[in-house]
């Protein structure tokens, strides 16, 4: 009784101060609804007032990570700052720990504070720690679509989507930087026009970055006076605040009390005019849509959702709400936290005038007076580290999205059930008093080490943190990390296709050479080919006649034959007698030879490593290794095996299907004039004598149609790669037990007599309509089909059109002397792929 006694003692003293509380939440209600509507909350306020005053709540168990008693319905709101409930969060973590529980209304949320934390649970424990808990704000309109409030299938699918195709749209670096450069003109006309005078910067620095978000989705960028645009990027910014705002943390609480919020009105009809806005510009641009020529994120999108509709598939995330969602996601996400970043570097450097002298000291010792350049940035120590300090200290996004657990969790010896929401306090990491000597000030120091060269932290986490692969496997990890970075350095259109216009320059000076003569077009091809993937992986192109680099190509090049052999089938089937065949020992060999090789290429590369400017994928994987091994990860896919193998499937995948479907495509030219005539007559009136471009496909439709009857005739992969199924299946009323290994006969496809006119003739009318427009066709799956499908498709398809498109422009091919154009054999050599029978080839120059 005198327990009971002495805590109702304490509950009468706190009386007043959770009144105090309450009052001043009811002055935040005040501010966000109008006074009719305030009998409801008051009422309720007041019920849960007298429920306090009898109660703290239920108890939690020994296993669940510690916090504040709650009260009921209000949980431990009275003990947060609303409009800064990350400070809260600050102090109660010096009161329960590193990973303590806290009640916001009823909902249970757990917060993740110091680098320590944060890192393990969203590095260590990405998969447990890897979903995303909507708020209701938000939820409201996203309804689980688009890539920052999803999860599942859709969310991965989004997010994959979203990153491989924003890097051929400019955010791979050249291009982005090409937009970012002619952004930055614009914005430093509009300040010079206030003639240093006092002005706000929010609104030009939103514009300008916003203008590199329309520039990859929308394929264009707009004025800064354009109404439509500055109305968007504004009501964009302004829901931004709203969604930070307590009455929306009220209502994200309290869904109940939408009705009696202006504020959840306002975000919601300024949602609903951009979703219209946007709506009309999505319009305007399937008037105008291109398959052949995507224009920015939005086409692709379009392009995709088309392609799918075609093939009958009515379930996919490819939708009008995915897009509409994914859309604003970008907008709000590439906008408001670079903007922001942005504004608060300009009011340090006025605060900080010293440190900015710093900054322009350097700038104008090792730059001068000509356009700043990312490759600069390694150059730059102190200019980057005042960037990294200005991130820091803003700590723009200081609780990070909320996440939520996938699963069951025991974390640092704390129960956490699935579907637990989680806040990892960035806030914490970014001012960790062990980890920042100054964390409370502005410090460039921080970035530097003691001979002024840049340091990269462990703790420095702006963006949060997390390996956000969809699953452990090493195949999908390896395959994404592959076509991501790739994208990077030359997989992505632009990039791609300056390596292969700069390639092709070579490659007809080679031909040139043999001056109309007879020749083997293996060789040449093979190098052309083989450069562009070494362009991408190791940063740099080989001479033609360098050793090292004709060597792996021709060991490569045997070992596809060999694979392909009859005697390397059988040892496939029956392991056993692999010492008895000769031919696996050549192979070996061959592979140990190029293994070693590459080996030592990647150790230059890692003797000159500069994180800061990766040249090229080995580069990047090399980077990726060294964080996740900085990071204590000792089970990741990122090592040196796996990036062996990696670069070996590049190679052999990236060099011997193309350059054996060009080889074909010549082959077919010499064998059919009347169609290479009709091709150098397209090309001829269309382009010129100037360098085609890739643009130029759509404007081709003859060319195009020879490019895909060349790849349907040759099915140089004619049994595509062996398939497994990962489970049980039954497919077609046949059961397949799971592991059974699965061969999609793709020459069966190409040369289907159901789908094809003239299955086995070289006809290119089977891409052309009636009026001569090229039409895709659903049954050419040159590159198989599904999500094993060729990574590097977009490239190769670049490839072939181009190469084929300017060396017929450059030259007339034609059989020997003494062969006439029927007595050339096209009989395919059987190979791991099918090659054209050896021949020689006259290129006789056009131009």
């Amino acid at each position: 009784m005198r327990k009971r006694s002495r805590a109702g003692g304490r509950l009468r003293t706190c009386a007043p101060l959770l009144f105090l509380k309450m009052m001043g939440m009811l002055d935040t209600f005040l501010q966000c609804t109008s006074s009719v509507s305030l009998l409801g909350p008051l009422l309720v306020l007041v019920l849960v007032y007298l429920a306090s005053t009898r109660s703290f709540g239920s108890q939690q168990t020994d296993r669940d990570p510690p916090g504040p008693r709650p009260l009921p319905l209000l949980g431990n709101l009275l003990q947060l700052d609303l409009e800064k409930p990350f400070y809260s969060f600050l102090e109660l973590s010096k009161k329960y720990g590193s990973v303590f529980t806290v009640y916001l209304g009823s909902k249970r949320v757990v917060v993740l504070a110091g680098y320590k934390t944060v890192k393990e649970a969203l590095v260590n424990h990405a998969d447990e720690f890897g979903e995303r808990d909507a708020l209701q704000i938000l939820k409201d309109k996203s309804e689980g679509h688009g890539v920052l409030w999803s999860n599942g299938e859709s969310w991965k699918e989004m997010r994959r989507f979203a990153l491989t195709n924003l890097r051929d749209f400019g955010m791979g670096k050249r291009a982005c930087e090409d937009k970012i450069l002619e952004e930055c003109d614009f914005l430093i006309d509009v300040f010079k026009k206030f003639k240093g005078e006092a002005f706000d910067t929010t609104q030009p620095m939103n514009y300008a970055v916003s203008n590199i978000i329309c520039a990859m989705v929308y394929g264009n960028r707009f004025e800064y006076d354009d109404p439509e645009f500055t109305s968007m990027v504004d009501r964009a910014n302004r829901n931004i605040q709203i969604a930070g705002s307590p009455s929306a943390q009220i209502y994200n609480l309290f869904p109940w009390f939408g009705k009696f919020l202006t504020r959840n009105k306002e975000f919601r009809n300024a949602f609903d005019a951009t979703a219209e806005q946007n709506q009309q510009l999505f319009r305007s641009l399937k008037e105008t849509l291109n398959p052949q020529m995507c224009r920015g994120f939005v086409d692709a999108f379009l392009v995709r959702k088309q392609n799918l509709e075609e093939s009958g598939n009515s379930n996919s995330h490819f939708h009008e709400k995915n897009l509409l969602m994914t859309v604003n996601n970008l907008f709000a996400a590439g906008t408001d936290t670079t903007a922001t970043t942005l504004r608060w570097a300009l009011l340090l450097m006025a605060k900080y005038p010293k440190i900015q002298d710093q900054v322009k000291e350097e700038l104008s010792r090792v730059i001068g007076s000509r356009p700043v350049q990312v490759e600069d940035r390694r150059n730059l120590p102190f200019v980057d580290a005042v960037i990294h300090e200005t991130q820091r200290l803003a700590n723009i996004v200081p609780m990070a999205l909320p996440h939520k657990t996938s699963q069951d969790v025991t974390f640092q010896g704390h129960f956490l059930k699935k579907g637990t929401t989680v806040y990892p306090l960035l806030t914490s990491v970014l001012y960790d008093e062990s980890e920042w000597e100054k964390p409370h000030s502005f410090y460039p120091a921080h970035f530097l080490d003691e001979d002024g060269k840049f340091v990269k932290r462990d703790a420095f986490m702006p963006f949060s943190a997390g390996i956000l692969w969809s699953n452990g496997d090493s195949w999908k990890e390896m395959r994404r990390f592959a076509v991501t970075n790739l994208k990077d350095f030359g997989m992505g259109k632009m990039a791609g296709e300056e390596k292969i216009t700069e390639e092709l320059h070579y490659l007809t000076e080679v031909i040139n050479k043999f001056k109309g003569e007879a020749f083997d077009s293996t060789q040449p091809i093979n190098n052309a080919v083989s450069n562009i993937i070494c362009s991408m992986v190791y940063s740099n192109r080989f001479e033609y006649d360098d050793p090292e680099f004709i060597c792996m190509i021709k060991r490569t090049n045997r070992n596809n034959l060999l694979l392909g052999s009859l005697s390397i089938q059988l040892y496939n089937l029956f392991p056993w007698i692999g010492k008895l065949i000769t031919k696996k020992e050549e192979f070996n060999k061959l592979a140990d030879a190029n293994k070693e090789q590459n080996l030592t290429w990647l150790r230059r590369l890692k003797e000159t490593l500069n994180p800061q400017m990766c040249r090229g994928f080995v580069d990047a994987f090399l980077v990726r290794k060294q964080h996740l091994e900085k990071s204590e990860i000792t089970n990741s896919h990122f090592h040196d095996e796996n990036l062996l193998v990696t670069v070996n499937n590049l190679f052999a995948a990236g060099t011997e299907t193309t350059a054996t479907t060009l080889r074909w495509g010549l082959l077919f030219m010499a064998r059919y004039p009347d169609i290479q005539d009709q091709v150098q007559e397209e090309l001829s009136r269309v382009i010129g004598s100037r360098q085609v471009k890739a643009e130029d496909r759509k404007n081709l439709p003859f060319v195009d149609a020879v490019v895909h009857e060349t790849q349907r005739m040759s099915s140089v992969v004619p049994m595509s790669l062996p398939h497994k199924t990962s489970q049980d299946v039954t497919f077609q009323g046949h059961f397949i037990k799971k592991g059974t290994t699965v061969f999609p006969l793709l020459i069966s496809v190409l040369r289907d007599e159901s789908e094809w006119e003239r299955p086995h003739s070289f006809y290119p009318a089977h891409f052309l309509n009636k009026d001569g427009k090229f039409v895709k066709r659903d049954a050419f799956m040159p590159f198989s089909a599904g999500r094993r499908a060729c990574p590097g498709e977009s490239l190769a398809r670049m490839e072939l059109f181009l190469f084929l498109a300017t060396l017929l422009q450059h030259f007339c091919f034609s059989p020997p002397p003494g062969v006439s154009e029927e007595e050339l054999d096209v009989t395919p050599q059987v190979g791991f792929s099918l090659s054209p029978p050896a021949h020689k080839l006259c290129a006789v120059p056009r131009m």
